[in-house]
């Protein structure tokens, strides 16, 4: 009962703010290119590009199995993909990633967000059920058929939690938000533009319709229009006026760089399965060939600092992810997510640490 009374005191007295506070994610397509951008802002964050390996038993881990003694959980699965994930909170608990059919998913900031619960299915923490959907489907389409009939998102206790933006190698895209406890589903057809900031995105591209680059009666002047508020103006901007020179990644990034650089920028050329990044505390651009990885699952689950000092392709620099060096990157990570100090001192961190070597000790190495 103490530790019960000691649980419950700790989640009422944390505050809870997204570490996806404010962060843009688009799609630059056409007939010969499809790129993807994203920019994670908020601050300087540790984190961890992992690859993560096909066929490999999974179970489903919610909050409450991440902090106390019960561990049990009703669903699994194996993966059917290999990807490339950036994680904040440790392996399986990615922020964002795209697998090697070129499926990519991230979460950004949603105050509205609401819960959808299915009473048959399992409780899935937010970060896992990314890394779900990316072992399992290489279609938006995929996802979407899947949402309703999926694991329940669990969010952080006291979230306001987030939505979604998800594309393919086909170039199609959509944005999945959770309102007034359903999925909202935008796909291509209800949205002109393949871009996600912190808004719902009816209301970001109701904002931008009043631009003359929308058919409005305001002169939009970029110059002028740099206002944090302005991402989604700017980027919508950017994007609709682009013209095919060949270099379609060199010109997501300066759609990123443009609209707000981010701690963490990713761009990733769908076409050609290459993806390129940087971090705030390292900004030399690298990049990983994805079609150089091994994702067999005889290979090891690798991971590489999203702070690496290594230039260049940095794929001959990953090394291979332990149960011990994947709890460091926990240590470091969840009280950042959680946005929280005293949660790295608590009894529920303490659980949480020990519960995460139990649930991959059989899948990482010691």
């Amino acid at each position: 009962m103490k530790t019960l009374f000691l649980r419950s005191l700790l989640l009422i007295s944390f505050t809870y703010s997204s570490f996806a506070l404010a962060c843009s994610a688009f799609l630059l397509k056409g007939k010969d290119y499809c790129v993807v951008g994203f920019n994670e802002n908020w601050k300087t964050m540790p984190g961890m590009i992992v690859v993560n390996k096909r066929h490999v038993q999974k179970r489903n881990i919610s909050w409450e199995n991440l902090t106390t003694d019960h561990l049990n959980s009703k669903k699994q699965w194996i993966s059917k993909y290999g990807s490339v994930t950036f994680n904040l909170l440790g392996y399986d608990f990615p922020c964002y990633g795209v697998n090697e059919k070129g499926l990519f998913l991230v979460e950004l900031y949603l105050e509205a967000t609401t819960k959808v619960f299915n009473p048959k299915q399992s409780n899935m923490f937010w970060a896992q059920w990314i890394q779900y959907q990316l072992d399992q489907y290489k279609t938006v389409k995929e996802v979407v058929d899947h949402l309703n009939d999926g694991p329940n998102i669990d969010w952080w206790p006291n979230a306001a939690g987030s939505h979604f933006f998800v594309t393919d190698a086909k170039g199609n895209s959509a944005t999945i938000a959770l309102l007034d406890g359903k999925y909202k589903v935008l796909t291509d057809k209800e949205m002109p533009m393949p871009l996600l900031c912190n808004n719902q995105y009816t209301k970001d591209f109701q904002t931008a319709q009043k631009f003359d680059f929308l058919g409005g009666d305001e002169k939009f002047d970029f110059a002028q229009q740099g206002k944090w508020e302005d991402r989604y103006n700017r980027a919508y901007y950017l994007l609709q006026n682009y013209r095919y020179d060949q270099k379609p990644v060199k010109y997501a990034w300066n759609i990123l760089n443009s609209i707000h650089a981010g701690e963490w920028q990713t761009v990733i050329d769908v076409k050609n399965m290459s993806l390129t990044f940087r971090s705030d505390l390292k900004k030399e651009v690298k990049s990983i060939d994805l079609k150089k990885l091994d994702f067999s699952k005889n290979a090891h689950v690798k991971f590489l600092d999203i702070h690496t000092d290594h230039l260049g392709e940095v794929n001959n620099d990953f090394q291979v992810l332990t149960v011990n060096k994947n709890n460091e990157y926990v240590e470091k990570g969840f009280p950042i997510g959680y946005d929280n100090k005293e949660f790295g001192t608590s009894e529920i961190f303490i659980k949480l640490k020990e519960n995460i070597r139990k649930f991959f000790q059989s899948v990482l190495p010691d």
